[in-house]
């Protein structure tokens, strides 16, 4: 490929729009998910409990296979699949009458929808010249973060006024457009001139591939580091991300909206450091950069640790920005490692094993985290999640040539086909 800009990129601009299309609903869905089961429903806190785990379980139990089947098929395919039948699993969920049927609906959808990421991962490397890689990444992760500050507050508006089903079903409609987009992005001319290396990959037995993922992903000293760093910072985020209205009801609790407003500032603090990386920067230096995200993520983990009762309103949204600003260059840097670190042939599994480690994550470290809080109190906890995190960091960014290596290595791409083959 010799586009200098992605906007000439068409196969890639459809991947985007189809991407911020679902993510966009998925947004407006999770708010009226919400809604339905604590306001309508009035269900119980045991079963609100079900809702986070419908959501992560399927992607930490099957991302790792769905990176072996990613790697198998035509991952649009597979991505207009998932698509459609997500949407259908919706329009179900918007007439369920009742939580006990809701609940596995939510599961099956999310299983569906686990195969996205490794497949959109996939299709990135294919489609993506690599000197456009920062900007590819960035541009998605905006996305992402944009549609997570306006789809909970459109989402939370339509929901109040008209019906939280509204939204659910708007959810079902986002999915279908983007499936109709990938459909004609996968009839564009693609090449797909690497018959043969297909054919060996689907000789290989399946535990043959994901084995060969784990092997990848432990012989490759930097990616090994990359993961480590990335999960130990995800666990640490995770422990206290879901106890912010704990932790803001003790010194604001006339102020319940402030919940959100931080959230939105995180979001926009996102946003604004991939756009920033976007246009600035070709390469990422891994230490330099994952390290120096775990720092500013610490900053403002450490400054939320210590608001006070009659706080100004700007104090906690400063330090929710400035956490943002960490969680921007974390989503870019290990995506980039992601992409920079594997091969056409194995990028979608090791993004899978990545996938599926985070979903452990996801489902542990808040039930870990609300026990300690529970235990010692908010503050403390988000003092000592901070500590860690920015000793963490410090530690990548201090050593980045010991742990990743010689910088200049990473700059250079690995061996790798550029056959661009999307099947």
């Amino acid at each position: 490929m010799t586009e200098t800009s992605l906007w000439k990129n068409n196969a890639f601009i459809c991947l985007f729009a189809s991407y911020a299309t679902s993510m966009m609903g998925r947004w407006f869905d999770m708010v009226a998910i919400l809604m339905l089961f604590g306001y309508i429903w009035e269900v119980s806190p045991l079963v609100m409990a079900f809702i986070p785990i419908a959501y992560a379980l399927p992607n930490a139990l099957l991302s790792q296979f769905a990176g072996i089947i990613a790697d198998r098929f035509n991952k649009i395919h597979l991505m207009i699949c998932a698509d459609i039948g997500t949407a259908l699993l919706t329009i179900a969920l918007a007439f369920t009458p009742y939580p006990w049927l809701a609940l596995p609906i939510l599961l099956l959808r999310a299983t569906l929808t686990v195969i996205h990421f490794p497949a959109q991962q996939a299709l990135i490397k294919h489609i993506v010249p690599e000197k456009l890689l920062v900007k590819a990444i960035t541009m998605t992760g905006t996305a992402n973060e944009l549609t997570k500050i306006i789809g909970p507050l459109a989402g939370g508006a339509l929901g109040a006024i008209f019906s939280p089903r509204l939204c659910i079903l708007i959810n079902a409609l986002a999915y279908l457009v983007s499936a109709i987009i990938l459909i004609r992005m996968d009839k564009k001319s693609i090449p797909r001139d690497n018959i043969e290396a297909k054919s060996v990959k689907q000789s290989e037995t399946f535990w043959a591939s994901w084995r060969d993922g784990w092997q990848t992903v432990l012989t490759n000293r930097r990616l090994t580091v990359s993961l480590l760093f990335a999960l130990l910072a995800m666990t640490a985020i995770q422990l206290v991300d879901v106890q912010l209205p704990v932790l803001l009801r003790e010194f604001a609790p006339d102020q319940p909206e402030l919940t959100g407003w931080i959230m939105a500032t995180a979001g926009a603090g996102a946003a604004v450091m991939m756009i920033i990386l976007s246009q600035r920067q070709r390469t990422l230096h891994y230490g330099i950069n994952l390290g120096g995200s775990l720092v500013l993520m610490g900053c403002g983990f450490g400054g939320m640790s210590l608001i006070y009762e009659g706080m100004p309103s700007y104090l906690p949204l400063s330090f929710g920005f400035l956490a943002g600003l960490g969680v921007g260059l974390f989503t870019v840097s290990t995506s980039y490692i992601l992409q920079k670190e594997s091969t056409e042939k194995t990028i979608s599994r090791i993004s899978g094993i990545y996938s599926s480690l985070s979903g452990f994550v996801v489902l542990l470290a808040p039930l870990i985290g609300g026990l300690l809080v529970h235990l010692w109190g908010a503050p403390p906890v988000y003092q000592g999640v901070a500590m860690a995190l920015m000793l963490i960091g410090s530690t990548g960014f201090l050593c980045h040539k010991q742990l990743w290596g010689d910088t200049q290595t990473q700059d250079e791409s690995p061996p790798h086909s550029q056959t661009h083959e999307i099947s």
